[in-house]
């Protein structure tokens, strides 16, 4: 169930470690996002052990810009992790959050010139790299600023499949990082070039540890080298709901049979994180035969998601087309990926039971400004407090002023009490970099 950490409390409101949600929203307004600092440091302990549990050198790197709020970073530095940047404001975060060069790794596909200056000059951990053009630059910035950089190249685990529904999109996942079958040639490449310390590997998602590891083998026996960081990227995930264009037209058909709407299917199941650890602990020591490399992880959504929730308001309720529109303040401006099913809630009435099936919309003047399609939920009530749970991915850092200035974000911590880690935007901070 999403949303576990949620309780109902005997007046019939949610509440997070002992706060009312009602209380919150009726204090910080909404939208509002809340985050769960119990639930944050919890996620964190367990990848980490999942892993350090079977491997002795171990470095899980927070994917900032899945959500770059400066508290958030605090709280992901304090529990021990490193940080994964990818831009000049992701870095900016990192060091302000307090994570020192030594412990903030660099990827991205592009890496403009400002960047790997500055990267340079702090020193940082590692640069991952995917072109000969982006190396070429690195070495050649190195050599002006007088340092050799640690640098890592990353391969793209990237395999043509017979009627892939990504090749109408032109295989976008193939323009990351370097061809996966010229791995060994690439390394060599790379490693005559005089300014680098070309001594890392990667791959992202992580899935392809079956594929990569050999490689990794090929590479150090070939060419008689030890590769000190294995980087295995992201992609690590909790169990959860998402749908598409096929399950919408089978709910339509479904409906137009005089059958029930549903599209509440079972969750995705996913590798469980201790079950992940120990099959790339297992498959490192079998197919490489020691633990003398830095395993890197780079996880994101898996530390955040379930520890935020986003507080809507219902402001409209209305039928058209057959169907009950539900209006919230808040929409695709702050929760991107309606597909995904969230368990939403009544805030003020958490005990009332899901009667009737409705489309949650935003307040944006465009079609599909969704929050969800077809749940079923109690009978709405204009003023209603809603929440999303799993809302703390790709949203705080993902969010825009289209409309609207963006919300505020709270923290509750595990006793209860509540701090602001984002202050709520005026109009005057959408303009305030305009000139006129």
């Amino acid at each position: 169930m999403q949303g576990q950490q949620l309780e109902t409390a005997k007046n019939g409101h949610l509440q997070l470690n002992g706060v009312d949600l009602v209380d919150l929203c009726d204090e910080y307004g909404t939208p509002l996002f809340v985050f769960d600092e119990k639930r944050l440091r919890e996620n964190y302990r367990r990848f980490s052990g999942a892993f350090a549990r079977h491997y002795p050198k171990v470095a899980v790197c927070y994917s900032i810009k899945t959500n770059n709020n400066l508290g958030l970073c605090r709280i992901m530095r304090e529990e021990g992790a490193f940080a994964e940047v990818a831009s000049l404001l992701d870095l900016h975060v990192a060091m302000k959050a307090g994570f020192p060069p030594e412990r903030i790794v660099l990827d991205g596909l592009y890496k403009p010139e400002g960047l790997l200056r500055e990267a340079l000059r702090r020193n940082l951990l590692l640069i991952n790299t995917e072109s000969f053009s982006e190396l070429e630059l690195l070495n050649r910035l190195a050599g002006e600023m007088g340092c050799r950089p640690t640098v890592g190249l990353r391969l793209s685990i990237y395999v043509r499949k017979f009627l892939n529904p990504e090749e109408l999109y032109c295989n976008p996942l193939s323009r990351f990082g370097f061809p996966f079958e010229d791995g060994l040639k690439v390394f060599e490449k790379a490693r005559k070039l005089e300014n680098l310390d070309v001594c890392g590997l990667m791959i992202h998602p992580y899935w392809g540890i079956h594929q990569f590891l050999p490689l990794v083998d090929q590479i150090q026996k070939g060419l008689d080298v030890k590769i000190d960081f294995i980087n295995f990227g992201g992609g690590f995930e909790k169990a959860s709901g998402k749908i598409g264009f096929p399950d919408l037209v089978k709910d339509a058909i479904r409906q137009r049979l005089g059958m029930k709407s549903n599209l509440d299917l079972p969750p995705r199941k996913v590798r469980e994180i201790e079950e992940a650890g120990r099959l790339v602990a297992a498959e490192v020591e079998r197919t490489l035969g020691n633990k003398d490399s830095t395993l890197v992880f780079e996880p994101g959504r898996y530390l955040v998601h379930d520890a935020g929730f986003l507080m809507l308001k219902t402001c409209l309720v209305k039928e058209a087309a057959g169907y009950k529109w539900i209006v919230a303040d808040g929409g695709t401006n702050l929760v991107e990926d309606y597909l995904e099913r969230r368990e939403i809630r009544v805030v003020n009435r958490a005990d009332a039971q899901r009667e009737e099936l409705v489309n949650i919309v935003g307040p944006l003047l465009f079609a599909r400004d969704f929050v969800t399609l077809k749940q079923y939920l109690p009978k709405i009530q204009e003023g209603d407090y809603l929440i999303l749970p799993n809302a703390g991915a790709y949203t705080l850092s993902n969010s825009t002023q289209f409309l609207n200035p963006r919300p505020a974000a709270v923290l509750v911590g595990p006793d209860g009490d509540v701090s602001i880690v984002r202050e709520r935007e005026t109009s005057e901070d959408v303009v305030r970099m305009d000139r006129i």
